[in-house]
């Protein structure tokens, strides 16, 4: 066996199927399905119940998966130790990003703290604009932003921004919402709902372009705290929106309490990316952190 192997098989793992393991890895279908039935041949056992509707881990497997993770963990540090090596890493990481980057934010940071026990973080939640202008003050060193694309490039004139993700606004529902089993929203089905938003120019921007299709919009409140949107989705039966990106980490979302859903309407692609100034670009602390972000976002 080698560590390709047992990248492809943790990735068809995540995805359930070799037709997304191998758009997301960049190699061929055949490659993938090649590898795995070479390594469950060399292991004695099969690792995927596989069929036209996908391929989906067995649980017999399951240890085999966690010692491969661990594997690929270790390897990767292996390599960051390597490009970092002598270099020491301490101090204070200040962190600021939109609502939905916290939590693979976090797992990148603690990553790294169990190796770097003495660099200290700060993280903080916060609407992209408000973000940017704490870049420019210095009041914060690294930022997980959205913008559309079409205006990056005027907004951080003078800054460095390195693109992770693009998408698209969804509405968000509860999975009790009678909305919640359509693939697809039309818009109609929002005259009579009642919104709770996050204070973020995007949001605005959308709710903006939305209200000129339905009319006047309900909107219940708006806040910085998305957990209040949380409660109010949970307790109220309210809707949401946000970026595609804002609900892919979430816990609620991998566990099916929430749905992120299209909406039949005309947008503009928004790009998701870390911003900083170019004074910063070189920091030892900051590379470590987007190499340990990368990577945690990657497998999880």
């Amino acid at each position: 066996m080698n560590l390709e192997q047992m990248a492809y098989v943790l990735e068809v793992a995540k995805t359930a199927s070799i037709t997304t393991a191998s758009a997301s890895l960049c190699v061929t279908q055949s490659t993938i399905s090649q590898a795995i039935t070479r390594l469950e041949k060399e292991l004695g056992i099969k690792l995927f119940e596989r069929s036209r509707n996908g391929a989906y881990p067995l649980e017999q497997a399951k240890a085999i998966f966690d010692k491969f993770k661990s594997v690929l963990d270790t390897v990767q540090m292996i390599k960051e130790d390597a490009e970092y090596i002598g270099e020491s890493i301490s101090g204070e990481l200040r962190l600021s990003a939109i609502p939905g980057g916290i939590p693979a934010i976090i797992k990148a940071v603690a990553s790294m703290k169990n190796i770097h026990a003495d660099l200290n973080f700060e993280l903080s939640e916060k609407p992209s604009s408000l973000i940017i202008k704490d870049i420019r003050d210095k009041q914060a060193d690294l930022g997980l932003i959205a913008l559309y694309q079409e205006e990056i490039d005027e907004q951080l004139q003078g800054l460095r921004f390195y693109p992770i993700d693009e998408g698209f606004m969804r509405i968000c529902v509860n999975s009790s919402s009678a909305l919640a089993a359509n693939k697809t929203i039309a818009l109609q089905d929002l005259k009579e709902q009642t919104f709770v938003l996050f204070n973020d120019e995007l949001i605005d921007q959308f709710i903006l372009a939305l209200s000129n299709e339905i009319g006047d919009v309900n909107i219940l409140f708006r806040t910085n705290n998305s957990e209040v949107i949380n409660a109010a989705l949970q307790q109220l039966n309210a809707v949401t929106v946000g970026h595609e990106y804002s609900f892919a980490h979430h816990t609620n979302f991998q566990r099916n309490d929430y749905f992120a859903k299209e909406l039949d309407m005309p947008q503009r692609l928004i790009s998701i990316g870390w911003v900083l100034q170019e004074s910063k670009a070189s920091s030892t602390t900051i590379r470590r952190f987007l190499d340990r972000f990368q990577y945690v976002s990657l497998s999880k």
